[in-house]
């Protein structure tokens, strides 16, 4: 695999990506500091025009082909219509020291938050007090419908084989999977004995999860097995196309799996050691992956 440094930043204070998302024929990227920029196919990269309230921003959905939304830090949360350009802004009363740290659109109606104390996400040492926020009205108004002050809640994610929803809920050395079950949160299974940041689903029953530590050895765990890789640092997510499995990883490193159980691991030397936080594949050959220190990588994997 070839990997293109298309910007990069000097320091760790200069404004991490952390999202990107598919808009009909552009990217969309978010981060730090408000950060807001499209990616275009014609590698053109310009700022997206937004009420920004300059807080982070984490992750972002489509609601439905028409709707963004976009969760962030200080209990904020945007939605954006793409036909006809409006934002909407929302700071959730009694989450202003928190971090909307990701979501799950179920339906247009019905959308999940998880996240925890904003410090944690400013990588300090604190009380997780971690939660989920439920929405049935489209982002306008939430519930709390799960909180722990010694969890953090890294992920809700859908099933999209049994429409059910799961979360990865992380405390003391070790994270679990728990299900939503008629209103309750009900542990399925440990998955590992260290932050797991992301699963994704195969089946009603199977899995893909990622995760390790930072600096050290990083993870991707299935049900029926554990894979290793002892040098990338904590894997921070998976995107897959047909053909191949991108795991964007620490260090400019970037994890390359062929769906047959081979993986290895490529990397670029960058100003510093940069995290790699997601990848979206634009053809079949080619993907952009984004990182902290305002990184954007163009990859392409060449045939063996």
């Amino acid at each position: 695999m070839e990997i293109e440094v298309l910007q990069q930043g000097n320091s760790y204070s200069d404004s991490s990506y952390y999202d990107i998302l598919q808009v009909k024929d552009d990217y969309w990227i978010c981060g730090k500091y408000g950060t807001l920029k499209k990616y275009t196919a014609d590698g053109q990269l310009t700022n997206i025009s937004y009420p920004s309230k300059n807080l982070d921003i984490y992750k972002m959905d489509m609601l439905d082909e028409e709707t963004i939304i976009a969760s962030g830090d200080k209990g904020v949360i945007y939605t954006h219509n793409v036909t006809n350009g409006t934002w909407t802004s929302r700071q959730i009363a009694g989450y202003e020291d928190a971090c909307f740290y990701n979501l799950a659109v179920m339906s247009p109606d019905k959308i999940y938050i998880s996240g925890g104390n904003s410090k944690i996400a400013h990588s300090k040492k604190t009380v997780p007090e971690g939660f989920i926020l439920e929405s049935i009205d489209g982002g306008i108004t939430w519930k709390e419908i799960y909180s722990n002050p010694f969890k953090m809640v890294w992920c809700v994610k859908k099933n999209p084989f049994d429409n059910q929803l799961y979360a990865l809920m992380y405390t003391l050395n070790k994270t679990h999977l728990f299900k939503l079950e008629e209103g309750q949160w009900q542990k399925q299974e440990k998955i590992g004995n260290s932050i797991f940041h992301e699963i994704q689903f195969t089946s009603e029953k199977d899995y893909i999860a990622t995760g390790g530590w930072i600096g050290k050895k990083g993870r991707v765990y299935f049900n029926d097995k554990q894979v290793v890789m002892n040098h990338s640092g904590l894997i921070w997510g998976r995107t897959a196309n047909a053909k191949y499995e991108l795991y964007p990883a620490c260090n400019g490193q970037i994890v390359l799996g062929d769906h047959h159980g081979n993986h290895k691991v490529f990397g670029k030397k960058l100003n510093k050691d940069f995290s790699i936080y997601e990848a979206v594949f634009t053809s079949e050959n080619t993907a952009i992956a984004i990182g902290s220190a305002r990184t954007l990588l163009k990859l392409t994997i060449k045939e063996s």
